[in-house]
């Protein structure tokens, strides 16, 4: 049974979607075809890896920022499933927790540190035409990557004859990480928000569950606010929701095709002040602190019996939809709100894996890959996100409507089966860029600089970035 501690003193920035996301128990250490019995043995034909083993077996390597339960048990199923193929995970930086025979998982992101280690270590291998065949590059700017020919274009292998079929998966999630008609990073897992609802504080304002804007969001929670009484939202620091407004428009602030940002601009100055005036209009406030900090556990299943109107919520597993029966007495499903009410929503990926144009093993890679798009993969409790093929999503909901113990009900499983098919926009922000973000922006936050100065700074530093 899932536990979990909610204590009043944790540390600002702490929200409840991170508190929901634990609900999720996602296992990656970011920030997830045929099963493995029937895998192709690409990997010990065609074009030769050029490591190796005294053994004399072929050798498939992944670079990744640190390992995870995911990879490690594919890892475990593609070597049994492929005779003579071993697969070597190259973690470029070891949690001292994982030094100790334990696993690292992280609610959201990576450690900085491991991040900056995976930057230099990727980049000196890349540099020295050493690079694994397979690189996690969820943390790397990977379109700077693309831009040199150092990444494959996968879209050459996604045909029939390398065993790819379109109808298998969630294309959408893959036409929205294309960059300039390729595709150079691929991934298994997705993360997206979903909203929760308090019925009895939201059912004067009629808002559309499926369709509502962010004006309609600052307006009417807004005239809820002036009310007083109960909170209103539940807490998110607004660099986080900066972030994900980002990357609700990423490309309108990030053109990596003409190496050009787009923070100078009055609309970016509006949405600074259009977050700011979220928390001076307590339409968000920072959670008191009680005395002690002594917190209450709660099963899943248990009623929080919350008041806010609304809790956002990282949405990493299909189940954790169970969370808003958790939070609310009458929950309803909300999809987040966007600039003009379209239905489309944005996604963040649980790991992006590119190949290595330069690679002597790429049908192994491939093969890998795919393996990890299958079915078998896809339904692994480990996936730490939602999986982008069909298949399995249908079959994890099936089996979430038939579970013993809080089992979805027949409308969220309904709902669920929409959250992946309308996922548009890849949302996910390059972690150099963000963390510029959040550092010259939470300077507005604080009062201590104008919009205007900030939107300056902002602009030359990721400006200078991405030209680099």
């Amino acid at each position: 049974m899932i536990i979990l501690n909610i204590k009043a003193n944790r540390k600002k920035g702490l929200a409840l979607c991170f508190m929901a996301s634990l609900i999720a128990l996602s296992a990656c250490s970011s920030g997830a075809n045929t099963p493995a019995s029937g895998s192709s043995n690409n990997g010990t034909s065609g074009e030769q890896n050029s490591g190796g083993n005294e053994s004399g077996s072929k050798v498939i390597t992944v670079s990744v920022v640190t390992s995870n339960r995911f990879l490690e048990l594919a890892k475990e199923k593609y070597e049994a499933a492929n005779p003579g193929v071993k697969i070597e995970l190259k973690q470029s930086y070891v949690p001292p927790q994982q030094q100790a025979g334990s696993m690292t998982m992280y609610a959201f992101g990576y450690d900085p540190v491991a991040v900056e280690k995976h930057v230099a270590t990727v980049n000196a291998e890349l540099m020295n035409g050493n690079a694994s065949d397979l690189i996690m590059v969820d943390t790397l700017a990977y379109a700077k990557y693309a831009d040199k020919k150092l990444l494959a274009n996968l879209q050459a292998y996604m045909n029939k004859e390398k065993g790819f079929n379109e109808e298998d998966y969630y294309m959408n999630i893959f036409d929205a990480l294309k960059y300039k008609d390729g595709l150079y990073a691929i991934a298994p897992n997705v993360v997206t928000n979903q909203w929760f609802g308090n019925t009895d504080r939201i059912k004067d304002l009629k808002l559309d569950p499926n369709s509502w804007t962010w004006a309609q969001f600052s307006e009417k929670l807004g005239e809820l606010a002036k009310k007083g009484g109960d909170p209103i939202m539940g807490y998110t620091p607004p660099e986080m929701l900066l972030s994900d407004r980002i990357g609700e428009n990423l490309e309108q602030y990030i053109n990596w095709n003409e190496k050009k940002a787009g923070f100078d601009t009055p609309e970016f100055i509006a949405l600074l002040n259009e977050i700011k005036a979220y928390f001076d209009n307590k339409i968000i406030q920072e959670p008191q602190q009680t005395a002690g900090g002594v917190g209450k556990a709660i099963k899943m299943g248990e009623s929080m019996k919350m008041k806010e109107a609304f809790i956002n919520l990282k949405l990493q597993r299909f189940d954790s939809l169970n969370f808003g029966q958790m939070v609310f007495e009458k929950p309803e499903l909300f999809v987040p709100p966007t600039e003009d009410g379209s239905k489309g929503s944005s996604f963040t990926a649980g790991m992006l894996l590119a190949m290595n144009e330069k690679s002597k093993n790429k049908d192994g890679a491939w093969d890998f890959l795919q393996f990890l798009l299958s079915e078998e993969m896809q339904t692994a409790p480990d996936l730490g996100g939602l999986p982008v093929n069909k298949k399995a999503a249908e079959s994890q909901i099936d089996a979430m409507t038939k579970a013993g113990e809080n089992p979805l009900t027949p409308e969220l499983a309904e709902k669920a089966k929409e959250i992946v098919p309308k996922m548009q926009r890849f949302g996910g922000i390059e972690p150099k860029i963000n963390d510029i973000v959040k550092e010259e922006t939470a300077l507005f936050f604080k009062g201590e600089k104008s919009a205007e100065d900030v939107v300056k700074s902002l602009q030359n530093k990721v400006t200078l970035y991405m030209e680099e």
